[in-house]
């Protein structure tokens, strides 16, 4: 029964994860069609980043009123709706205003996911446990690409926007069906400002920033990097995109099992630098090859912190503030990670170019590592 609730929930966040990716491998059709600059076309991620922040902040509390199931259940209906809504949106206005939507309705399952699974199984399997769950995003990474690459061989772009929100209506009918009620949420003895107050919340934070903007925050810049930076054809640029997310799945579980084996924080150092100076050196590689190793190294290692991340957080608090710990923790990365880098890159890339973008994050990821010694 744990491993079909194991699944279950990998299920979920893999389609919760899709409702974000899906906009980096569409991002030049969008552009195109919008006739936009690359600094509005990667602001669009502001706007849902922004939306997934507020979520990820409040979600505490509205699983402490409604619970974890309708907590999520109400946030795979809003997905669904917004999905539906994108197939028909026009203009950059509403675009913006429907992205920042999917960031509220994609932000409220993770806070209110984790605490689910760390109380279902034991401490000595977290590692593993958030590990295997998470390879649903590395997948997700990997297979929304080659899966829009197919699609547009049949379909306009704007229907794989209806096919996706068909696949999340699915998702949360099933998991009305087939989901136990879970037993309340645990308040927290603590409160949310004692956490604010934590020299370790503020470190996971910081470390979450770097994560995610090497992350999904380079993800969704990089089809804009292959095809306008290095002249790659769309069709060859979102397929090498996807291929070289394929090594993630796996370091996902390496990285949950090396948690569990030799600790969160070397398993964090390894990860956080490997991945910072692959990203550095996307900026130095010079096309075709040279480009595409790099691409597999930097997309494969940077998936293993997530997990870690996770457990970290699991393993630094109780269950009661484990949910604002988590909610608040990825809100600010994913504001400065996911809302801000595609921006800055966007800019830097229009002032000088892209490389020096990804030269400055990455010397700034590897450098963040010293912050673990203060853990």
């Amino acid at each position: 029964m744990k491993l079909l609730l194991l699944f279950l929930f990998w299920s979920l966040w893999y389609i919760n994860f899709s409702g974000r990716t899906i906009f980096a491998p569409l991002l030049p059709l969008i552009q195109d069609q919008l006739a936009i600059d690359n600094v509005l076309a990667g602001s669009l991620f502001t706007f849902l980043s922004g939306g997934y922040a507020v979520s990820l902040l409040v979600s505490g509390l509205l699983s402490s009123r409604i619970g974890y199931k309708r907590s999520i259940t109400f946030g795979f209906a809003l997905l669904s709706i917004s999905l539906f809504c994108l197939h028909y949106a026009a203009g950059y206005a509403s675009f913006a205003v429907l992205a920042t939507f999917i960031g509220l309705s994609t932000g409220i399952y993770l806070p209110c996911a984790i605490p689910l699974l760390t109380a279902a199984f034991d401490r000595s399997r977290w590692g593993r446990v958030v590990a295997l769950h998470d390879t649903a995003a590395s997948l997700s990474i990997l297979s929304v690409p080659l899966l829009v690459a197919f699609a547009l061989h049949f379909f306009q772009w704007k229907n794989i926007f209806l096919i996706f929100g068909i696949v999340s209506s699915a998702a949360v009918i099933s998991f009305l069906v087939f989901c136990p009620n879970p037993p309340p949420p645990e308040k927290s003895t603590t409160g949310f400002r004692h956490i604010l107050l934590r020299r370790d919340f503020w470190i996971m934070t910081v470390l979450w920033v770097f994560a995610t903007a090497n992350g999904i925050g380079l993800y969704n810049i990089i089809p804009l990097f292959l095809v306008k930076g290095n002249h790659m054809p769309l069709h060859t640029a979102d397929t090498v995109f996807g291929l070289s997310r394929i090594g993630g799945f796996m370091v996902s579980i390496l990285a949950g099992l090396m948690a569990d084996k030799i600790g969160v924080k070397r398993t964090l150092f390894s990860v956080l630098l490997i991945t910072g100076l692959s990203t550095a050196a996307l900026a130095l590689a010079p096309p075709f090859t040279p480009l595409i190793v790099v691409l597999i190294i930097q997309a494969t290692v940077s998936t293993g912190f997530f997990p870690v991340a996770l457990v970290t957080i699991s393993k630094l608090t109780q269950v009661g503030e484990r949910s604002a710990f988590t909610g608040a923790a990825v809100a600010v990365g994913v504001v400065f990670g996911l809302g801000v880098t595609p921006v800055a890159l966007g800019a830097v890339a229009d002032t000088w170019s892209f490389d020096a973008g990804f030269l400055a994050l990455g010397l700034m990821t590897a450098a963040s590592t010293v912050l673990l010694k203060r853990i």
